[in-house]
């Protein structure tokens, strides 16, 4: 049987979960905190803890990265009251199996729990578990995402949340996403996009345009050699996987049409739907010019950053092909005029 280990300095609660858990078929122990669940485990170690993050001695964050490092085969979960997205992002850093947001009810914790114990499995050998599990665990975090941002009070900080397990799962993934943001509204200010309400969808669509990615096995983003068809094929799917997780937060809703059309092309031969010319939302033609300039510049698991100038001479070949020729011509002017801000800056 797998075996849980319960570690919260609430007393009653710790009992309730205990008691949920033991309803459920799983033998499990109780701690009020890190010194004694550790002592625990150094006597007969869990294959699973759950582990409260916010403790009176120290947190359930450490804890977590105690067991991680003394017991490799012990899936671990979080949970806290706190619906703050860096101590999610951190804990699953930290390889944490699921985060429970209280209050969580009976139901919440069974999907943990079976998530927990195929984790202990799989890195207990069982190998035929391991791809399975990785889906499941990207859709998991796709799903935490969402109900961080739905929990924060602040756009601020809904959005600081969603670009936290972005960065979690893409390596520069907060970087990424906010040079193109500041890009991108650059370049709709020098095409005459006035509206306060459009520059601010533009602003949260620019944020967001990846976070499809989480639902993109770190595999394929992080390969060095050219992806095969089979592999692009799952890549061109994140622009919809970041539609149906922004479209599902009222906040950010009106963003997520520029977050599903981002890669489409001006000639029509762009993904997810071949949308073509003035059919693309004038602000994903924006997003889109901005986060090519951007990844051709900045360093890829595939190549090295080209030059800014090889960069504008990309754009400007592919203009009227993949990118709107007015956007595309104004890229040069807003380039200029922001290298001439930072040398007047330096002066």
């Amino acid at each position: 049987m797998t075996s849980v280990l319960v570690v919260d300095d609430d007393a009653s609660l710790r009992q309730t979960i205990a008691s949920w858990i033991e309803s459920l078929g799983y033998p499990v122990r109780i701690t009020a905190g890190v010194d004694e669940a550790l002592q625990s485990m150094q006597q007969s170690p869990s294959d699973i803890a759950l582990c409260d993050v916010t403790m009176v001695s120290r947190d359930g964050v450490w804890l977590a990265w105690r067991l991680r490092e003394r017991y490799p085969q012990t899936a671990i979960i979080m949970a806290t009251a706190l619906r703050d997205a860096e101590t999610a992002a951190a804990s699953l850093r930290n390889d944490v199996v699921d985060y429970l947001l209280k209050p969580f009810d009976r139901g919440r914790l069974l999907e943990a729990l079976w998530l927990a114990r195929d984790w202990h499995a799989a890195a207990a050998g069982d190998e035929a578990l391991h791809q399975a599990l990785q889906d499941r665990l990207r859709r998991r975090r796709a799903e935490l995402a969402a109900a961080l941002a739905e929990g924060l009070t602040t756009q601020v900080a809904a959005l600081d949340g969603l670009i936290a397990m972005l960065q979690l799962h893409e390596r520069d993934g907060r970087g990424h996403a906010m040079r193109v943001a500041r890009l991108t509204l650059a370049l709709a200010d020098a095409v005459g996009v006035a509206s306060d309400g459009a520059m601010l969808d533009l602003e949260h669509g620019a944020l967001l345009h990846d976070i499809g990615k989480l639902d993109v096995p770190s595999a394929i983003l992080t390969k060095s050699a050219p992806l095969d068809e089979n592999e692009w094929q799952i890549m061109r799917k994140h622009p919809r996987l970041g539609y149906d997780l922004v479209s599902r937060l009222p906040r950010f809703a009106s963003a997520a049409e520029l977050v599903l059309t981002h890669h489409e092309a001006f000639d029509g031969s762009g993904y997810p739907r071949g949308l073509g010319g003035t059919d693309i939302p004038l602000g994903a033609r924006i997003l889109a010019v901005a986060d090519a300039y951007d990844s051709m510049t900045h360093p890829h698991t595939q190549r090295p950053p080209l030059p800014p100038a090889l960069a504008m001479r990309e754009i400007e070949r592919c203009s009227g092909s993949q990118f709107d020729p007015q956007v595309a011509e104004a890229l040069a002017d807003v380039l200029v005029a922001a290298a001439r801000e930072t040398e007047e800056a330096v002066q």
